[in-house]
């Protein structure tokens, strides 16, 4: 099997061949400028990556937050609500089965919360990490000097 192609770069990289040209040392200080100018676009890509995705868990964090504060509210509203008709379900004629109904739903109620609160908190967990990661990755980024290559 021929692989033309390999074949031409092959001949323009050996000495003495017609297809081979040797740099000089001109054209090497220009590649490296074109490599030390396509490292730093790519450095500010990479930083330019980062910094978005740092917005976007910052984004996350707000939002989830937001939805959490409205949640808690609403089933804090619902524990009180329950509470109050438990409260009026205690007299000396009530049937027991249903204030110990009402105190089944507070609980399962009051189970929702915590679980509302423990998933809230493993979430945002998560997101912070995931922050601290990306904080490293930016902070190596920043710190890389790309004039030690040259």
């Amino acid at each position: 099997m021929r692989y033309p192609e390999y074949e031409e770069l092959l001949a323009e990289s050996r000495p003495g061949t017609a297809a081979y040209t040797p740099h000089t040392q001109t054209d090497l200080l220009e590649e490296d400028v074109d490599i030390e100018r396509l490292l730093t676009r790519s450095q500010n890509q990479e930083q330019g990556r980062i910094e978005a995705e740092l917005g976007q868990i910052e984004s996350r964090l707000q939002d989830r937050k937001e939805l959490h504060d409205e949640s808690v509210a609403e089933l804090e509203d619902a524990v009180r609500v329950e509470k109050d008709r438990l409260q009026r379900l205690q007299h000396p004629f009530s049937a027991e089965d249903r204030v110990t109904s009402q105190k089944r739903r507070i609980r399962e109620l009051e189970q929702q919360l915590q679980e509302l609160q423990r998933a809230y908190w493993q979430d945002c967990e998560q997101l912070q990490r995931e922050r601290r990661r990306l904080q490293r990755e930016l902070t190596e980024l920043t710190d890389t000097d790309l004039s030690l290559f040259f």
